[in-house]
């Protein structure tokens, strides 16, 4: 796949679009060069239309993008996207090129980098409760920062109930708490009581205590925490999954 003349043109691609990440596809023998329209130069999300159109020329064998200054080993959200498109990703730095294919990698539940829509507070419970309880969500489309528009839907609050779960008033583990948190419209962020901090499907440092929850903050990485006064007083609801009441 990885000829000398794809390799040239997909660095030639990474130079000019540089510091912006350059991103495209690989379809047959060519290398086929994309907008990149995500918001950051750090990071790429390939222009819908050029993917339909380049999709006309054949069937994608391999995404490709750069990382400017960097390597060409994928990071956390390269691995976890490649392993959802389950094709094989190209990373170029502008001097070398190099091919990773997918390899079942799933992002840890602690520890998990903040990629909206991708690794943010809702992914964490729908990869928890998959995980830790084998109950499969839905995903929903969602922009970020929709929670400081009054136009948008409150997204939390108008699927809950359609997802199985029930209001309750008493907490235990596995239990969603809808929290207000930051500068916000709607219901925002949900954590997830774990009570002692112990998960199942990967290894977990102990702690001390037994009212710990489970979250993915704004732009930081994923956490255990005290379920203290502070997550209390931005609660909004608690929430627990029909499959779990006895």
């Amino acid at each position: 796949m990885l000829t000398n003349s794809i390799k040239a043109a997909i660095i030639a691609h990474a130079n000019a679009e540089y510091p912006r990440e350059s991103c495209g596809v690989i379809i047959g023998k060519e290398y086929i060069p994309c907008t990149n329209i995500a918001a950051s130069h750090a990071q790429f999300e390939i222009c819908p239309m050029d993917l339909i159109g380049a999709s006309k020329e054949g069937k994608i064998k391999a995404y490709v993008h750069s990382h400017p200054d960097g390597s060409t080993n994928p990071s956390m959200p390269d691995r976890v996207q490649m392993n959802l498109h389950g094709k094989p990703w190209i990373i170029t730095n502008g001097i070398d090129v190099e091919l990773h294919k997918p390899d079942g990698y799933q992002a840890p539940l602690l520890g998990r980098e903040y990629h909206h829509g991708l690794m943010d507070c809702y992914t964490l419970v729908k990869d928890y409760y998959q995980r830790e309880l084998g109950i499969t969500l839905s995903d929903y489309h969602r922009d970020d920062v929709w929670w400081e528009s009054a136009d948008s839907e409150p997204l939390y609050l108008d699927n809950f109930r359609a997802e199985g779960f029930v209001e309750v008033d008493t907490i235990q583990k596995h239990d969603l708490i809808l929290c207000r948190l930051g500068r916000t419209v709607h219901v925002n962020h949900a954590i997830v009581f774990i009570g002692d901090g112990s998960l199942k499907s990967e290894r977990t440092d102990d702690v001390i205590g037994d009212s710990l929850v489970l979250h993915h903050p704004y732009n930081r990485e994923s956490l255990r925490e005290i379920y203290g006064e502070q997550w209390q007083r931005r609660a909004a609801i608690i929430i627990r999954h029909k499959s779990l009441i006895k």
